[in-house]
């Protein structure tokens, strides 16, 4: 039973860090994707220290979220593959 228990939080844990890891490495182009879309909603011309704001605030937020889900997931599946490990 146990042993049941920490395959499936492996697999968990292996899914949220590949999700941190997506989310880490596409940061800069979802800001970059967030910048243009405020650049249109503004009628196409905006301010330059504002539009590399969005840019930044936006892939500092992903690259926040990827960090904090591959470092969860990491140690999710150090924790569960040692409990695997040791129910062997």
């Amino acid at each position: 039973m146990k042993k049941i228990f920490a395959e499936r939080a492996l697999v968990i844990m292996i899914s949220i860090f590949v999700t941190g890891l997506i989310f880490l490495f596409s940061s800069v182009k979802a800001g970059e994707k967030a910048g243009h879309k405020a650049m249109v909603n503004n009628g196409g011309s905006m301010n330059t220290s504002a539009y590399y704001r969005v840019i930044d605030t936006t892939t500092l937020n992903y690259q926040i979220i990827g960090g904090v889900s591959s470092l969860i997931g990491g140690c999710g599946v150090l924790i569960s593959g040692y409990a695997i490990y040791k129910e062997m």
